[in-house]
């Protein structure tokens, strides 16, 4: 084994091995505001049947937060550690997560949501929040606002809705000639979309991607 990847494996396992990694798998999260149990409920009426889909509901909720900060956490240790480490380096992290069989943006959402994570008190309250609101946290330009309202102890409801409030776009927008426009073409718009966001300022980014929450509001 080389001595990159045996450095990697190091990283990999001390990340694993940490000690707030532990404390995260013993804490178990309130699951209610993130999922509506009265689905569940509604399945069946042996309540039986139901104390246990909402015990292992609950089981598998809180499995997917724990290994979603898990992830965070390798991923953003061996970021941090081969991007600190000189030129050498310089593409070995994109190499690693190839090998790995891990999506480039998969690992950045996992790495925004734990250096968030890692710097509130209120820890729950990153852990519970849903990815598209973690992006919009993580890019914020105020974003040591929002910080302080969960350290004071802002739930993630209220964050959320805080970032609701300011990223809204007016429902009623007025476009020339809207019945006339040909959706077909929207296909055009998405060719190389990857690098042309990439090559966004981030102003821009950040107001395409309140545009895009909204299409998916509409699109469901």
């Amino acid at each position: 084994m080389s001595k990159v990847r045996l450095e990697i494996k190091n990283m990999i396992q001390n990340s694993i091995d940490k000690t707030n990694v532990k404390k995260e798998e013993e804490h178990s999260y309130k699951i209610d505001s993130i999922v509506n149990l009265d689905l569940i409920r509604d399945l069946t009426d042996d309540k039986e049947i139901t104390d246990m889909l909402i015990s292992k509901t609950t089981s598998l909720i809180n499995l997917q937060i724990k290994n979603a900060i898990s992830l965070g956490e390798i991923f953003t240790s061996v970021f941090d550690k081969l991007s600190k480490s000189g030129s050498k380096y310089d593409g070995l992290y994109e190499k690693w997560l190839q090998l790995n069989g891990v999506n480039k943006k998969t690992a950045l959402r996992y790495r925004k949501r734990y250096e968030l994570y890692s710097i509130v008190n209120n820890k729950e309250a990153i852990a519970i929040m849903p990815q598209k609101y973690v992006d919009l946290l993580y890019s914020e330009e105020d974003k040591a606002e929002y910080i302080n309202i969960i350290n004071n102890g802002g739930t993630y409801e209220e964050v959320v809705n805080l970032l609701k409030d300011k990223t809204a776009i007016p429902e009623k927008i007025e476009y020339n000639n809207i019945i006339d426009f040909d959706f077909r073409n929207c296909n055009t718009l998405f060719v190389d979309i990857d690098k042309k966001i990439e090559n966004l300022k981030e102003k821009d980014k950040k107001e395409l991607q309140k545009y895009i929450m909204k299409i998916q509001e509409i699109l469901k």
